[in-house]
């Protein structure tokens, strides 16, 4: 989901204070992570003698063509709404598509149909992992091990877990055991990156997510993983490399392309990030992370009228509260800035209701203090 576990999506904001605005890989909830993936014979169950939009739609998922996909397994069930197999490949790319409510629904739907199925379970634990329901998504991958328990994706989802928790031994035991049943699997090459970038082991993590994309190359979020991590490393080029090529996997997806943006902005090239921003933004206008760049980078570059509207939509969207407290925080000084004090002084307050520690609002409130 969302604050996760993995290493975060960082900017700075150098206003009195470090402020650290991120937006990483790990439950979704506390930050982005890479979406796990997996391949469709192991994950729908459909044989090649089905019907021909389940064929179509398992080849649409191989190519990681999500909407596709998610349009033919759509057909499927509007013919034969009792398909175990659709719902799960429907609930398989709507993850993909980070449409959790909607994956959670058609993943509990395809356990109702296939009960002892550990595929199923196995879906579900993914799609529950990446809404933030770390709970839910344990129980889910335990069941499917219970019905299973050489089924290495249900391993990988269940150390993805343990990582998101930072429960590290418990995840690399789990990691290990996936490797040992699928060493060539997508799902257990990209848990084990994502548990070397979450230990910080970043060159590691790098040869890890290269061999699952060897395993899955069209795997958009697998180069997006790959140019997070680039991208912690300050290696700029290889990580606009790395996001361009997610973008050009996954067209309609805002996460490479707010990548993008990050990368520029980390260079001080605000002009060019701004239009990535933009860009994301307006194929998924319910993704908070660029809008709260957008905002910091006009911030940045002294333009606080444009700043505002991203900023406050940022916060309306953010259920993180670190970075909660990070925007309200850039939302107050940018209030500040244009001189409406009430308003700054609300969210400085709300920002150290959040944080504490965060002196910058600290400063804003001081500020506003003397401007009085």
């Amino acid at each position: 989901m969302v604050g996760r576990r993995r290493s975060p999506w960082v900017l700075p904001v150098a206003i009195g204070a470090v402020l650290v605005v991120g937006f990483g890989v790990g439950a979704y909830a506390l930050s982005m992570r890479s979406l796990p993936h997996q391949e469709v014979e192991e994950l729908v169950t459909a044989s090649a003698e089905g019907p021909p939009p389940i064929s179509e739609a398992n080849r649409a998922v191989q190519q990681g063509d999500w909407t596709a996909a998610q349009d033919l397994f759509a057909r499927v069930l509007a013919t034969d709404p009792g398909s175990a197999d659709a719902e799960m490949g429907l609930a398989r790319v709507l993850t993909f598509q980070y449409r959790f409510a909607d994956a959670i629904s058609h993943g509990r739907r395809g356990v109702e149909l296939a009960p002892r199925s550990a595929a199923a379970q196995a879906i579900l634990a993914q799609a529950m992992n990446w809404s933030g329901d770390l709970d839910g998504s344990a129980t889910a991958a335990r069941r499917s091990l219970d019905l299973d328990p050489n089924f290495a994706d249900a391993h990988a989802f269940l150390a993805e877990t343990f990582a998101d928790r930072y429960q590290i031994e418990d995840a690399r035991r789990e990691v290990d055991r996936a490797l040992a049943l699928a060493p060539a699997g997508p799902e257990p090459l990209r848990v084990r990156a994502y548990l070397l970038e979450t230990e910080g082991k970043y060159d590691e993590a790098i040869d890890a997510y290269r061999a699952a994309i060897d395993a899955a190359p069209r795997y958009g979020h697998l180069h997006f993983a790959l140019g997070n991590v680039y991208r912690a490393l300050k290696r700029w080029d290889e990580a606009l490399a790395e996001f361009r090529s997610a973008s050009d996997l996954a067209p309609n997806d805002a996460r490479p392309l707010t990548g993008i943006g990050l990368v520029f902005s980390a260079q001080d090239d605000f002009s060019a990030a701004i239009p990535y921003f933009e860009r994301a933004i307006a194929l998924d206008p319910s993704y908070v992370t660029p809008y709260g760049q957008l905002g910091n980078t006009y911030y940045f570059q002294g333009d606080y009228a444009k700043a505002e509207q991203p900023l406050a939509r940022a916060v309306e969207l953010e259920k993180n509260p670190q970075r909660l407290s990070a925007y309200r925080h850039v939302l107050g000084w940018t209030y500040l800035r244009n001189g409406k004090l009430d308003r700054a002084q609300s969210e400085f307050q709300q920002a150290l209701a959040l944080d504490p520690g965060l002196d910058g609002a600290r400063q804003g409130l001081a500020a506003i203090a003397a401007a009085r």
